[in-house]
């Protein structure tokens, strides 16, 4: 499957969404990872920036990629339809 251009959801901090589309992907030991750019992501930017000052630590661009199963790919008019059922 290529994941390019697809909308995708991933889970934070057990329970906060991050929604996003993925831009760039590539294949490493048999698994693929997809690069993602973040929609309305200040508050998991301002998470990332103060764990890596507290442990005095450079942010490492590694963690700019994710597993493809630690993402789930949707299709956002059917979910904001469904979502538009709970108001």
């Amino acid at each position: 499957m290529n994941f390019i251009g697809k909308s995708v959801y991933t889970v934070w901090g057990n329970r906060s969404l991050r929604f996003g589309t993925v831009i760039e992907e590539r294949t490493e030991n048999n698994w693929k990872f997809v690069k993602v750019d973040w929609k309305n992501d200040e508050a998991y930017e301002m998470d990332r920036k103060r764990v890596t000052d507290l442990r005095n630590l450079e942010v490492d661009s590694k963690y700019d990629w994710h597993r493809t199963d630690h993402i789930v790919v949707i299709e956002p008019l059917k979910m904001m339809t469904t979502l538009s059922k709970l108001i």
